[in-house]
This record gives structure tokens, C-alpha cells and sequence, in this order.
């Protein structure tokens, strides 16, 4: 990791997880969550912070799949992506 990304990294949880923001949750301690997009590899893919359970939980995006978490939530990941980086 580079310090640029290192940097951004901790910008990007500062914000706290995306979908909790979205909903209107409180804060939470987000995770790092890569959004995979076809064709590139995951170091180079955009990152948007989610809290456990919203990433790697049951509920999260790799627990139900990224279809299943758009439809849970009303938001995909490329929402939240853009949410996050107005905030930037």
C-alpha cells in the first residue's frame, strides 16, 4: 500500500461506513471494502468503508452478494461510491 492510498484509507473511514451514513445509523468503525469491477485488478479498484456487518456480515455485501445487498438497502455499491466521494 502506498502512502497516498494510506491516506485516503484513513480520510475514508473518518466518514464511517457508507450504508449506515445512507440509512442515518449512528457512527460506526468502518472496514475498507473494494468494489470490484470487471477487468481490474482489486488494488486499483475504488474503495468505499463499510462497517462489519454491512461488508462481511450476513447482511453486508459479500454475505448476501452485490444484488441481494441493492435490493435489501435500495442502493448499490456505485451509490454508495458516490456518496462517499462528494463528501471528499
Amino acid at each position: 500500500m502506498t502512502k497516498a492510498q494510506r491516506k485516503h484509507y484513513e480520510k475514508l473511514v473518518s466518514l464511517g461506513c457508507a450504508l449506515c451514513r445512507h440509512l442515518g445509523y449512528g457512527e460506526t468503525m468502518p472496514q475498507i471494502h473494494h468494489i470490484r469491477r470487471l477487468g481490474m485488478k482489486r488494488d486499483n479498484s475504488p474503495v468505499i468503508p463499510l462497517c462489519f456487518q454491512h461488508h462481511t456480515g450476513n447482511d453486508g455485501v459479500h454475505g448476501l452478494g452485490k444484488k441481494a445487498f441493492a435490493q435489501k438497502y435500495g442502493v448499490t455499491e456505485e451509490d454508495l461510491l458516490a456518496q462517499t466521494e462528494a463528501l471528499l
